[in-house]
């Protein structure tokens, strides 16, 4: 007798492994926060300092954001995140959101709506500093209505 095989389908790369994992130890430590910065640039580095800067600008205070940094190919789980750390407005600085989990297009540099919270996607920060009408357009079409204008709602 011989057997037809009617489901065809690969194996799934270890490599989305990492969707399943807890929330690496250190970011259990923080408290849920309405801002989630999710950025690719590492501490005490000229990008971090710049990270700063801009934060500063949107007038955001400390106790108001979370910071999480993902190395270029690192990935965490969007659901995990938004499980521990309760955000509304996620600034993705760098960070695509395929390396969440998150099979879905944004808008860059302007406010997006997905999973009940406002997404700002942008260029990485050393590529932001080479391209100052990039650096320009989140400014005024994302950064400043999210932040300074309140036309989006956030705790």
């Amino acid at each position: 007798m011989e057997y037809i095989n009617i489901i065809k389908t690969d194996v799934i790369d270890s490599r989305y492994d990492a969707f399943w994992n807890n929330v690496p130890i250190e970011m259990t430590e923080n408290t849920p926060k309405p801002v989630l910065v999710i950025c690719d640039c590492a501490a005490n580095t000229p990008e971090n300092i710049q990270l700063q800067k801009m934060l500063d600008a949107c007038k955001l205070q400390p106790e108001q954001y979370n910071i999480v940094r993902l190395q270029k190919n690192e990935q965490i789980a969007w659901y995990r995140l938004r499980e521990q750390l309760d955000p509304k407005v996620i600034f993705l600085i760098g960070v695509s959101p395929s390396q969440l989990g998150i099979s879905a297009s944004f808008i860059l540099h302007a406010p997006n709506n997905f999973s009940d919270c406002t997404w700002l996607p942008t260029l990485s920060i050393s590529e932001l500093e080479q391209h100052a009408d990039v650096k320009r357009q989140l400014w005024q079409n994302g950064m400043k209505p999210v932040f300074i204008d309140n036309t989006i709602t956030r705790n």
